[in-house]
């Protein structure tokens, strides 16, 4: 009986350490693309109390390759630009009219239009950041007329 016991043990051993092993790198990995980017987010000015995170930096990878972490963030300052232009327009940046079933995603800054995407990269070490108008890449007559703040266009870490 003690026999099996100590057969389960190391099976289960041999199985749970590697899967807690790879969780602790992707927090660990996260992290510091997390750090990464808020260090671009930082070197840009825009400042800590002005920042909607709205989509939270995401471990992904091709299995043992290239890794990147992405996250988006909006503005206090772009999400009242947003909402005033939807408002007055009567429509979404995207296109789409505003009606009373769709008002209510004004209320919420995750559905700002006006967005900064940052990825951190981890081969090159560098933070490559983009703006984003309607889920689309902004041009720059946009970013000069609709967004409140510059971003780096890159910035690499030793």
């Amino acid at each position: 009986m003690k026999k099996w016991k100590i057969i389960l043990l190391v099976i289960s051993l041999l199985i749970v350490l590697p899967i807690l092993a790879y969780i602790g790198y992707i927090h660990f990995r996260t992290t510091q693309a997390e750090n990464r980017i808020d260090e671009t987010i930082a070197a840009s000015k825009i400042p800590e109390d002005e920042v909607i995170v709205v989509e939270k930096i995401m471990y992904n990878s091709k299995v043992f390759a290239y890794e990147w972490f992405p996250k988006s963030i909006t503005t206090k300052k772009d999400y009242a630009n947003w909402k005033k232009i939807v408002t007055e327009k009567q429509q979404f940046l995207n296109g789409v009219k505003l009606t009373n079933k769709n008002k209510s995603r004004l209320d919420s800054p995750k559905n700002c239009e006006l967005k900064y995407s940052f990825v951190y990269e981890s081969d090159s070490k560098s933070v490559s950041s983009s703006y984003s108008y309607a889920d689309n890449e902004a041009i720059p007559s946009q970013v000069k007329e609709y967004f409140s703040y510059t971003i780096l266009a890159n910035k690499s870490f030793k």
